[in-house]
């Protein structure tokens, strides 16, 4: 299984080569970059250009793209004003469109292709249904068209993107229909909520603190 780690981990922070290195040191193979523009400058050519070859120098792969979830440039997701493109203004519908085009770019690129749907367990956990259904219940109707999943916890209220096991979805179970999905070596993101101010841990720290996490997802995998 690799080890793959969204950059939302740090969605407050530029992404610079010095935290690549840091995020290949900790043995992390690849990456989802979340585009966020003052996280990753993605409409400038010369931004994609040198995030290509930074991913290079440090040997890491990068393995999906998370789209905008807002149109200003605030670092964090929970604030902003949401981009959709069912917008019932026509300009915001049209402004929507412009970003999502500005990913496609990046994905270009840096040659990232075959993009179907991702499934975030995480969100399946707040469906409306049973706990015990919840997971199975939001896998269905996408499991022939799942290309990569995103792993983060919660308890069943809000979106907490806690580490694995930190919250309440049952991962014995999740871990098993998971692996029901048809497509083989599924990419699985780690996708944690980055944690800030001033007693907030060191990038070292959250690091290690996702990986120990992933590495005891990975023996409950294999």
């Amino acid at each position: 299984m690799q080890r793959l780690l969204s950059t939302y981990l740090f969605v407050s922070r530029k992404l610079t080569p010095e935290l690549l290195g840091q995020i290949a040191g900790a043995g992390f193979d690849g990456l989802e970059i979340f585009c966020t523009r003052s996280h990753f400058e993605y409409s400038m050519k010369a931004e994609l250009r040198a995030m290509a070859g930074a991913l290079e120098a440090h040997h890491l792969q990068l393995v999906s793209m998370h789209a905008p979830t807002s149109r200003d440039l605030s670092p964090m997701r929970e604030s902003g004003t949401p981009l959709s493109i069912c917008e019932v203004e026509r300009v915001r519908r049209i402004e929507a469109m412009d970003e999502l085009k500005r990913v496609i770019d990046v994905a270009d690129e840096t040659r990232l292709t075959g993009l179907r749907f991702n499934f975030d367990i995480g969100h399946a956990h707040l469906a409306d249904f049973t706990e015990e259904e919840r997971v199975e219940k939001s896998l269905s109707p996408l499991r022939d068209l799942v290309s990569s999943v995103h792993l983060h916890d919660n308890h069943g209220e809000k979106d907490e993107h806690l580490p694995p096991y930190d919250g309440t979805i049952d991962w014995p179970a999740a871990i098993k229909i998971l692996q029901s999905a048809p497509q083989t070596n599924l990419p699985l993101v780690l996708e944690l909520k980055e944690k800030t101010g001033t007693d907030a841990p060191a990038v070292a720290e959250q690091l290690a603190a996702a990986r120990k996490s992933l590495d005891r997802f990975e023996k409950a995998w294999a």
